[in-house]
């Protein structure tokens, strides 16, 4: 089977390097085209063989897929990143060897992809799209995450340590918000959109999430979960065990926003531009049901 390797030879903290994988996938009986991901690979999706396969965190994961949407090209995930939250929503976690051999025998699945729409234009999504506090560890997590020194242990540590002092600082706003035909317009320290269930450092914002049922997510942080979201992250940096706590969650197929003055939003892992105020701020949220066909997975997501 003649395929092409998208590949984000960064990822992760102990990267696999191209010609390992190309040799896994080689070894497996696949004809392997190497695409690195740092490159446009807009051309490239013309002639992608009869499979494409990303290899990388869930940024790269997300540019392929949300790339591949309405063709009829099957994708193969091999999460290599350090969250790797795409890849628990697909089942596909283990050893890289297993999971490649894997999908000669492994059945398609339609994934959604969400589709975002407001004054920086229309894009795609396939995580998430929020405002607020995982917005705002979005917006500071290059600089503060990573490339810095200054916070010790792991990336997901680092990112869990800066959520905390964000959580510590998080101001309620008001925020003008529909899910469906229904008015949730309120006070919020951020909302998450959904895809999939995990957001950020592992955080299982929406446990049920399924990226396959042609709903969204909405997650609604308010004043009275600060407490409990900071317990959690100071708690998962010092024990594997730390509990989420249960938050309200809605489920439906449309939503509107608009988030405060000064509130960065993101879609996916890219922090976006409003305009100041008034409807040019505006955001439009819904699903694209069943347009990527993932090969592989188990059945169910990893919901852990």
């Amino acid at each position: 089977m003649r395929v092409t390797l998208f590949h984000n030879p960064s990822a992760g903290d102990a990267p696999l390097t191209a010609d390992q994988l190309t040799s896994i996938l080689s070894d497996a009986g696949y004809q392997v085209h190497y695409q690195p991901t740092k490159d446009d690979i807009s051309g490239v999706l013309e002639d992608v063989g009869e499979m494409a396969i990303v290899a990388g965190g869930d940024g790269t994961v997300a540019k392929v897929a949300r790339a591949l949407a309405d063709t009829d090209i099957p994708l193969a995930v091999l999460p290599l990143g350090t969250a790797n939250n795409i890849g628990k929503a697909l089942g596909v976690f283990g050893d890289v060897h297993d999971i490649v051999t894997g999908w000669s025998e492994a059945p398609r699945k339609a994934i959604d992809v969400g589709v975002v729409s407001g004054p920086f234009g229309e894009q795609r999504f396939l995580e998430a799209v929020g405002a607020g506090v995982l917005a705002e560890l979005i917006r500071r997590g290059s600089d503060e995450v990573d490339d810095s020194s200054a916070i010790v242990h792991r990336e997901t540590d680092r990112a869990l340590q800066l959520l905390a002092s964000i959580l510590r600082d998080a101001t309620p706003a008001d925020m003008t918000l529909e899910l469906d035909d229904h008015d949730l317009s309120g006070s919020y320290i951020g909302v998450e959109v959904m895809n999939v269930g995990f957001a950020g450092p592992n955080i299982p914002l929406a446990a049920d999430a399924d990226p396959s049922d042609g709903t969204l997510d909405l997650v609604l942080l308010r004043e009275d979960d600060r407490d409990r979201l900071l317990k959690y992250a100071v708690s998962r940096v010092e024990s594997a065990s730390a509990v989420m706590p249960s938050l309200d969650v809605r489920r439906g197929k449309r939503v509107r926003l608009a988030p405060p003055v000064g509130w960065p939003i993101h879609v996916d892992d890219e922090i976006v531009g409003l305009d100041s105020d008034g409807a040019a701020r505006i955001v439009d949220i819904l699903l694209r049901p069943g347009v990527v066909q993932v090969v592989g997975g188990r059945q169910g997501a990893d919901r852990r």
